[in-house]
């Protein structure tokens, strides 16, 4: 792929040009509304017309407006506010407040970018909003705000239409894509700075990957940043956040990519899905994010969060992978299709395994950003389906091709852990295979051997099993058929059933091994050894609260998690369209969507008979048992895979802290290795000395000038005696004269103490702010 090519740029020196005839009219101020349709500059593949070749970059719509050139060229070729850090916003038809919380989020960061020498005008905003129609619908209704970066009227009278649905450019063709672009500089939220925002409304809807071709192959090949950032409408950076991402990959230019922790916002305590799922991301970033940037390969970097290095992302990973959907869709058959469901996951591994690089991935634990969650059961139901099938299928597709990774240039040490990780995950996938067949065993175990302890109320006991077995049918026959919005109160129902099952299973279990189990001696310290690694490594992360606040919520939830979320997913592994998104099939899609049945039908067939064999089996070796070994050796299985993981992800999380800790004291003691936002801070200092040298040569050319007229006047007193000219009130006036010229002295003496005062608090202060910003950045590291 290459980059913003000289003919786009040679055509935009055009464009500017042509502008120039205009720049009378155009007003100066930075916070005046500006309006271009741009049209993305692609390329179509010959041998297959739907597919794309090339993207580089965006080209203005025909006939001109007054548009401001200067915004763009300055965002482009002026050194000094050159596009530095380009941030995509993904929106779709957001509320109003997801929308201010994103992008209050983003200006209350430019204050932390301003202080360590990064000025505001090198900060970009692009948000790009999935679809014309989608947008109307939020605008209608907070016409008031939208208004401050959107124009309707200006559109309908470029196009010269009164509904916006229905503009069109000239000589449009089929595969032709044009976004209405608003810029506008002005402050956000209690923002003191201005923000750049680019307000881009895509006048099709053509889902969330076209988004970020909008973004990649549009606006950063054209503006060609150093660093990107992906957001969406709803995330919320808290302070320093963006920051932090840009120092890790400031100070190491190995990284890649980053991520921060992603947490919910405003989590309710009474909702049992949204107390679940701070929870369950609290446990993602401790444990699995830790281990997995410990090693140097995270295999996702959240698009709701996350940023890159648009140096690592140019070639095969972006547009041959990331984008592969778009640029070969030939390929994309069932299996496939379900991978590029998470295109991010693909993109981290093509980072990582790069030819001839040694890039890694980080997370970086002190940025943080607040995420709007579903709060029902359905929006989850429909979210987890997209992710489950979609990390499913990528990492079998990135444990399929591991071997790239010995075509980077990592150590040999790097790629030995880069195996052992993909074993790790082989293991993962094959239990999260048998993870419903394993729950259920679980359940039946701890039910039978309670119940055997009273005859006479055995009967309750099979029919409990029986309760289990049939909800968990109810449910694949649901989600074979029916979307979850149209039946959330049932699914609510199972959900509570589930979590009664949880709760009777957690204490049969409790008391199985309590009492029941001949191996006690040993049992015991193991459970307390995996709870004490869990709280330690919750206290050393300051999540120990936090988790105790939504840890029922959570436990309550797993069952439905295992049993409905998971089941919901493979019954619907064929529908691999983006979220949640109410997009209307062409008639292409339908045709494709029977071959993709034909492949639910196969996978979920062999998923339940794999389940059910499983669980059944073991399940009758376990009735057939007289003295009960095989249960015993079951939940000793069981129990031991679990804690082989948990210990796994506690040194991977305990590793990861002491990486941060050394990272600090490194900074700390070896005054040498400065990072290279001090550099930046340094080069600012030096100009503002290289100012007051320059100040303090003009104060000197001032006094050599006074003392030069000095010099004239003493010698036409000598010259000229006032004696002579004054007559009788010669006295008075020489002496007047005399005391002039003595305040004249005074004045140069202290022109010569100010300068030399001047010098000296210019030192003072250049030397206190290259103090300053060295402590700045350890606190930062610190905090």
């Amino acid at each position: 792929m290459s980059m913003y090519n000289e003919a786009t740029q040679a055509s935009f020196r055009r464009w500017s040009s042509t502008k120039e005839r205009n720049s009378n009219r155009a007003s100066n101020d930075s916070s005046e509304l500006i309006y271009q349709p741009m049209l993305l500059f692609k390329t179509m593949s010959t041998i297959n017309n739907k597919a794309i070749s090339e993207v580089s970059g965006l080209k203005w719509v025909s006939p001109d407006t007054n548009f401001h050139d200067s915004f763009f060229k300055n965002l482009i070729y002026c050194e000094k506010t050159k596009v530095e850090v380009l941030i995509a916003v993904s929106m779709y038809n957001e509320n109003l407040k997801s929308f201010k919380d994103t992008i209050n989020g983003i200006s209350e960061n430019l204050d932390y970018f301003r202080q360590v020498g990064i000025p505001p005008e090198k900060i970009c905003v692009v948000v790009i909003v999935d679809g014309m129609k989608a947008f109307l619908e939020t605008y209608s209704k907070q016409k008031s705000f939208f208004q401050e970066f959107f124009n309707e009227e200006e559109i309908k009278h470029f196009f010269k239409v009164e509904n916006l649905l229905d503009c069109k450019i000239p000589n449009q063709a089929e595969d032709d894509e044009f976004a209405h672009c608003f810029m506008k500089s002005e402050p956000f939220g209690d923002s003191p700075h201005n923000l750049q925002l680019i307000f881009c409304v895509k006048q099709e809807n053509k889902r969330k990957l076209n988004t970020h071709l909008w973004f990649f192959g549009g606006f950063c090949e054209m503006f060609q940043p150093k660093y990107v950032v992906l957001l969406d409408v709803g995330t919320k950076p808290l302070r320093k956040s963006l920051l932090y991402l840009y120092e890790a990959m400031e100070t190491d230019p190995r990284i890649a990519g980053c991520c921060g922790e992603i947490t919910v916002m405003e989590p309710d305590f009474w909702n049992l899905v949204e107390m679940a799922q701070l929870v369950e991301y609290k446990l993602i970033h401790i444990f699995d994010k830790a281990f997995e940037s410990v090693i140097g390969y995270i295999t996702v970097l959240p698009g709701a969060f996350s940023a890159y290095r648009w140096e690592a992302l140019q070639g095969d990973p972006l547009w041959e992978h990331y984008f592969k959907s778009l640029f070969h869709p030939e390929d994309m058959d069932p299996f496939h299709s379900n991978i590029y469901l998470a295109e991010d996951r693909v993109l981290c591994l093509a980072l990582v395994s790069k030819k001839d690089c040694n890039y890694l991935l980080r997370y970086v634990k002190n940025s943080v950003a607040e995420t709007d969650v579903p709060d029902g059961l359905s929006s989850l139901m429909v979210q987890r389906r997209r992710w489950i099938n979609g990390s499913w299928f990528a990492l079998i597709d990135s444990i399929r091709r591991a071997n790239t990774i010995y075509e980077s240039k990592h150590s040999c040490c790097r790629k030995l852990l880069f195996s052992f990780q993909m074993i790790y995950y082989l293991g993962i996938v094959i239990f999260s295979w048998f993870m419903v067949g394993t729950f259920f065993l679980s359940f039946a175990i701890a039910v039978r051997h309670f119940f055997n302890n009273y005859p006479n109320f055995i009967w309750l006991g099979d029919w409990l099993i029986v309760a289990y077995v049939t909800i968990i049918i109810i449910v694949f026959t649901m989600s074979l058929g029916v979307k979850p919005g149209k039946a959330e109160h049932s699914f609510k129902v199972i959900s509570y059933c589930y979590s009664l099952f949880m709760v009777y299973t957690v204490a049969m279990v409790g008391i199985y091994i309590f009492i029941k189990l001949q191996d006690f001696d040993w049992v015991l310290p193991v459970l307390l050894s995996g709870v004490s690694m869990f709280i330690v490594i919750f206290m050393l992360n300051c999540a120990l609260l936090t988790i105790l606040k939504g840890i029922v919520h959570f436990v309550l939830m797993i069952p439905t998690y295992v049993n409905m979320l998971l089941v919901y997913a493979i019954c619907n592994i064929h529908d691999c369209t983006w979220g949640s998104r109410p997009d209307q099939m062409t008639a292409e899609e339908t045709k494709k969507l029977e071959e993709f049945e034909e492949f639910r039908t196969k996978w979920a067939v062999i998923w339940v008979l794999c389940n059910a064999a499983f669980a059944y089996y073991l399940n009758i070796i376990d009735k057939t048992s007289s003295d009960g070994s095989s249960s015993r050796w079951f939940i000793y299985a069981v129990g031991y895979i679990g804690y082989i993981i948990m210990l796994l992800r506690f040194l991977g999380a305990t590793i990861y802290l002491i990486q941060e800790f050394c990272c600090k004291k490194r900074l700390k003691t070896l005054p040498s290795v400065v990072p290279a936002i001090s550099r930046r801070e340094t080069n600012r200092l030096e100009r503002i000395s290289k100012r007051s040298e320059d100040r303090r040569r003009s104060d000197m050319e001032i006094e050599t000038n006074i003392l030069n007229k000095s010099a004239e006047n003493s010698h036409d007193l000598e010259k000229y005696p006032l004696s002579d000219i004054a007559g009788k009130d010669s006295s008075i006036s020489v002496a007047d004269h005399e005391k002039k010229n003595n305040n004249l002295s005074d004045t140069i003496d202290v022109s010569k103490d100010n300068i030399e005062v001047k010098e000296s608090d210019i030192a003072q202060s250049s030397k206190q702010r290259k103090k300053t910003f060295l402590g700045y950045l350890l606190q930062t590291r610190k905090s």
